[in-house]
Order: C-alpha cells, then sequence, then structure tokens
C-alpha cells in the first residue's frame, strides 16, 4: 500500500466508523425552553459522573461547579463564567476557571471552553435533563457515538464530546431522585449503568 493511500485511509476510515456509531444511537435531544437565569442561579453538585480526561476516576470526591452570567462577553463572545472543583481520595484539590457559551438557536446546547480560546475550539455542554424544583440536571457531553448494550455513551479519552453528568443542588446525596434522572437519561438512549457513570462522594469535604 502506498504512504499516501495510507494516510488517506487514515482520515477516511475513523470518520465513517464514528459516523456508522451515531447511525444507531438515538438523536439526543435538549431541555425545550431553558432558562438560562434559573439553571445558574446556584452550585451545582456532581453526584455522578463519566470518565474523561478531566475528570478521571481519582477525582470523584466533593465536585461541584459555580457559574456565574457574565454583564458583557468576553473578547471571544463568552457569555458566561464557570469555575470548577474537585478533590481526590487525600484531600487535595483540583480547580479551575472556564468560559460559557450558549447557543441563541439552541438554548439547551452550551460550549465550555477555557475563557483564552475561541468558542468553535471549546466542548460540547448539552443540558438534556432539568428540574428546578426537584434539583436535578443531566448534562451530555455532546451527542453519544458509541453504542452499548444499555444506550449510548461518550468517548472516555477525548476532550472535547466526552462526559455525561447528573448534578444536584444539594451535597447530600438522594438515592431516589439521582435513580430518577438516570431513568431519563435511558428513555433518551444514554447508557446510565455503571459502566459509564460512576458515584462522586461528598464526605469531609474542604468546600
Amino acid at each position: 500500500m502506498s504512504p499516501r493511500l495510507f494516510s488517506l485511509l487514515s482520515v477516511l476510515v475513523p470518520g465513517f466508523l464514528i459516523h456508522s456509531c451515531e447511525a444507531t444511537c438515538q438523536e439526543l435531544s435538549t431541555v425545550e425552553d431553558f432558562d438560562l437565569d434559573s439553571y445558574f442561579s446556584a452550585r451545582w453538585y456532581v453526584h455522578e459522573q463519566a470518565v474523561t480526561p478531566y475528570t478521571p476516576s481519582s477525582l470523584n470526591f466533593c465536585s461541584f461547579a459555580d457559574y456565574a452570567i457574565r454583564d458583557s462577553p468576553t473578547f471571544w463572545g463568552h457569555t458566561i463564567d464557570n469555575f470548577n472543583y474537585a478533590e481526590d481520595a487525600e484531600g487535595n484539590v483540583q480547580s479551575g476557571n472556564d468560559c460559557v457559551y450558549q447557543d441563541p438557536n439552541e438554548l439547551g446546547k452550551l460550549t465550555v471552553m477555557p475563557c483564552f480560546l475561541p468558542r468553535f475550539l471549546g466542548g460540547p455542554y448539552w443540558v438534556v435533563a432539568y428540574d428546578e424544583e426537584k434539583g436535578y440536571a443531566m448534562v451530555s457531553g455532546g451527542q453519544p457515538r458509541i453504542p452499548t448494550a444499555s444506550g449510548c455513551r461518550n468517548p472516555t479519552r477525548v476532550y472535547n464530546g466526552s462526559g455525561l453528568w447528573i448534578f444536584t443542588r444539594s451535597p447530600t446525596r438522594d438515592e431516589d431522585l439521582i435513580d430518577e434522572v438516570k431513568v431519563i437519561g435511558t428513555s433518551l438512549g444514554l447508557d446510565t449503568t455503571s459502566s459509564v457513570l460512576s458515584p462522586v462522594l461528598h464526605e469531609n469535604c474542604n468546600y
């Protein structure tokens, strides 16, 4: 095989496989009539999350996210400030600031990125389930494209297009509420089993 042909196949074949996987996954919808002000009005505590390069299982402790809507956009058009926090088993803290952009045409489809980057280099943050009264949200890192026996999931080794999270407004774990959100996720075609989602513990936290 010529080097040129091999190079061409190395580009085309992975793309073909990804699109083939996407074709077997249910198209993921986001929350209708998404209320940005309400959603970002208070802290979200992470209680279940999938492994990603930036959320390894070693950081499944005391994780939360704060958001603040900006008075004016940044140079790149980011409209929301984001602070993420997590600890490891020894209580060592990992935290950082990001920025968020909201698609004006699809309000539940947000994009998250370091604030110095333009939004086209950001990663999808899709709010697929949200109930402020009950105090929960489920967020997917975009359209899942890997079929499993229990639905579809996102990849674990890429920064953009990965992740699945269950948030609640309280650091106290509510198993019934979390199970309710998992059922919603399953109805959307997501794999919410323990092979994808792992619990985040909120005990003896430093926050």
